[in-house]
């Protein structure tokens, strides 16, 4: 009796079209997977930023602070702030207070959900000496989001183009940080007292809120989806914001915040205002019209 099997032809050609098909479909799967994560990471910004426009509406119209703040009025405006507040052990009543002075824990209220801080494209980052694992320490979130520094304790009504203004932005790049939130960009105020933002002028002089930069890093890209990352408005909306500036070369002022980009993606220079005094596209006051001659920096 016969026994029909495959040839050795037959069985090479049904590897070859096993393997055309698998590379023609994996780039597809990737392509799929990176549409879900920048989808997903839109829809997690997006209500970041209505739970940012409630706390207004809950509190005069003032939006939340970027840092945390002493009872003495000091700013931490550089720290890594715990999130939530009290998750390290060891510390006092009065420090998880100045912690939950930070907008990523004043808005948990309305959020209810520490996850969705934290890119579904980004890398984790720990720090090292943290107690995660320490006797006592509760639960942490990881968090991506940077919210915009110059709005510390600001009147919501004080910004010219909400539909514009970066509220919150990915602006470390693909950096998830566990536990930790940081703002970005941050005031300088280094001294007592108020820590407000003040309008850019020729005679910017450092005091209390006349001065603003990026924090910056040379490790994690700004192309977190695709080139480019997740950007939410001052109105809550959310859009997917270019950063494919020339690698090594200037980028386009009026639409990104960095000025050179590496061949990763990371860049540690930015776009300050005519006058040297703010990280420009997040002041609030400015009109996205006039953009003067801005500085690399």
């Amino acid at each position: 009796m016969l026994r029909r099997a495959f040839t050795l032809i037959e069985l090479l050609v049904v590897i070859a079209i096993i393997a055309i098909l698998a590379a023609i479909l994996f780039p597809v799967f990737a392509q799929a997977k990176a549409a879900a994560k920048k989808t997903q990471d839109l829809s997690q910004m997006k209500q970041v930023g209505t739970a940012v426009q409630i706390y207004a509406s809950d509190h005069d119209d003032s939006l939340p602070l970027a840092y945390a703040v002493s009872p003495t009025g000091f700013w931490y405006t550089t720290y890594l702030i715990e999130v939530p507040a009290d998750w390290a052990p060891g510390y006092s009543a009065a420090y998880y207070a100045e912690n939950q002075n930070h907008v990523m824990n004043s808005t948990q209220p309305y959020l209810k959900n520490g996850g969705i801080l934290a890119s579904n494209a980004g890398v984790t980052r720990t720090i090292s000496g943290a107690p995660y694992t320490a006797a006592g320490a509760k639960a942490h979130h990881t968090v991506n989001l940077q919210y915009n520094g110059l709005l510390n304790g600001l009147s919501a009504t004080a910004i010219n183009r909400p539909s514009q203004l970066p509220l919150f932005s990915q602006n470390r790049g693909s950096m998830n940080i566990k536990g930790f939130a940081t703002s970005n960009p941050y005031l300088r105020c280094p001294t007592l007292g108020a820590c407000v933002y003040q309008p850019s002028s020729p005679t910017c002089n450092g005091s209390n809120g006349t001065w603003s930069e990026m924090l910056v890093n040379s490790t994690y890209s700004q192309w977190v989806h695709g080139r480019g990352q997740i950007t939410v408005q001052a109105d809550s909306s959310a859009k997917w914001r270019s950063m494919n500036g020339p690698v090594g070369g200037r980028s386009d002022f009026r639409s990104m915040y960095w000025t050179r980009f590496n061949a990763n993606g990371a860049s540690t220079t930015e776009w300050q205002d005519t006058n040297f005094c703010h990280t420009m596209l997040f002041m609030p006051d400015f009109d996205f019209e006039n953009f003067g001659t801005p500085i690399e920096y």
